[in-house]
C-alpha cells in the first residue's frame, strides 16, 4: 500500500477511491469496518468509517480537497470522542502515512 518510499499513493483521489484504499488497508490488517453506503438512510453526520479490531475502535470522517466537516459530523465525532478509548480521526489523503501507521501499528 505504501508503494515507493515517501510516495503518497492516495493524493489526488476522489473521496470514494480514498475510502477504498483505507478500507483495503484495514481489511489487509485484520480490521472489520463499516460504512453507510446510502447516508440518506442514516442520521445526518454519521461518520464515514467505523473500524474495529479486538480492543480498538477507530472512527473516521474522510475528506478530500477543500471539503470540511459539517456541524452534524462534528457532533457525531465529539460523541464518539466521549467514549473512553475510542480513536477518532478526520482523515485526508495528506494523512496517508499516519493512517497507515494507525492501521498497521507500524510507527516511525
Amino acid at each position: 500500500m505504501l508503494t515507493q518510499a515517501g510516495v503518497n499513493p492516495v493524493l489526488g483521489l476522489s473521496e470514494a477511491k480514498f475510502q477504498s484504499k483505507v478500507t483495503a488497508l484495514a481489511t489487509a490488517e485484520g480490521w472489520e469496518w463499516f460504512h453507510v453506503y446510502d447516508s440518506r438512510l442514516c442520521p445526518a453526520g454519521f461518520p464515514d468509517l467505523v473500524v474495529i479490531r479486538t480492543g480498538v475502535l477507530v472512527v473516521a470522517e474522510l475528506k478530500v480537497g477543500r471539503n470540511k466537516t459539517t456541524a452534524d459530523q462534528e457532533k457525531w465525532l465529539a460523541l464518539f470522542e466521549s467514549i473512553a478509548g475510542t480513536r477518532v480521526f478526520r482523515w485526508r489523503p495528506e494523512h496517508w502515512f499516519a493512517i497507515y501507521a494507525e492501521l498497521t501499528g507500524k510507527r516511525n
